[in-house]
């Protein structure tokens, strides 16, 4: 049943440049996986996903290197910073549970990118803040921080609705192989092949839907219908983790 639901995440996220990390990590907090298990099973899955969207992509001639290389160069070692950090699990799912709600919020609200404006130079300096930050914040929780860029760039009209799927594919990908170094160094060896391994029939079933997600990508209103919608699941997982948060005995 979980490999199941890994596959239609995969399937809708990738059909609007996302990897479903966050999904995928509510899914497992959601089945009672353990806090440190959790990102080593995930951050493979929002790898496989996002390669193949990334790949397409560039085939399809949406993404824009000149837009992208400052947030990849913030993004990058804060994540494995972020991935370094230990956080226990009362933490890690408070901190968890505020992101997925925020995150799902920014999604609701969105609005279309029409007649976006290029920021030139002032943009390198914010686009490092942003990509520097939700790198950090990425390689704590676990995901690629996708989810977040997103509704930052189309709220700011960074570029376009496609520019930006593009982007924040590559930024998800980029954050999840560095954090992932990063959480591999602070669990351990051991605690990452158990992690892989238990990951292989998930990684299977996203790669699946990712391929087929992927091919046909949603633009326009439909794209704008199925964010608000992923959002509206995000924040409703986000909810519920901070709600079994609420009733942890440490707290």
């Amino acid at each position: 049943m979980l490999a199941i639901g890994f596959f239609v995440v995969a399937l809708i996220y990738s059909a609007v440049g996302f990897g479903g990390g966050s999904t995928y990590i509510a899914l497992l907090a959601l089945s009672d996986h353990p806090a440190e298990v959790i990102p080593l099973i995930a951050l493979p899955c929002n790898i496989a996903v996002v390669s193949v969207g990334s790949y397409l992509a560039v085939h399809r001639r949406d993404f824009d290197w000149r837009l992208s290389v400052p947030f990849f160069l913030a993004s990058v070692p804060m994540a494995f910073v972020g991935g370094l950090i230990p956080l226990d699990a009362t933490l890690y799912f408070l901190l968890l549970g505020l992101s997925l709600a925020i995150a799902g919020v920014s999604l609701i609200v969105r609005t279309a990118p029409d007649g976006a404006t290029t920021l030139g130079a002032r943009g390198w300096g914010l686009a490092s803040v942003i990509g520097g930050g939700l790198g950090l914040l990425s390689g704590m929780v676990g995901i690629g921080g996708g989810i977040f860029l997103a509704p930052i760039l189309h709220h700011l009209r960074w570029a376009s609705s496609k520019t930006i799927a593009a982007l924040c594919g590559f930024f998800i990908l980029i954050n999840s192989l560095s954090g992932l170094a990063g959480q591999i160094l602070k669990t351990g060896t051991d605690s990452a092949i158990s992690g892989l391994y238990e990951a292989i029939p998930l990684l299977i079933a996203v790669v699946i839907g990712g391929v087929v997600g992927g091919r046909f990508v949603i633009e326009g209103v439909a794209n704008q219908r199925v964010a608000q919608l992923t959002g509206l699941l995000v924040l409703l997982v986000g909810l519920r983790i901070l709600w079994a948060w609420s009733s942890y005995p440490q707290v």
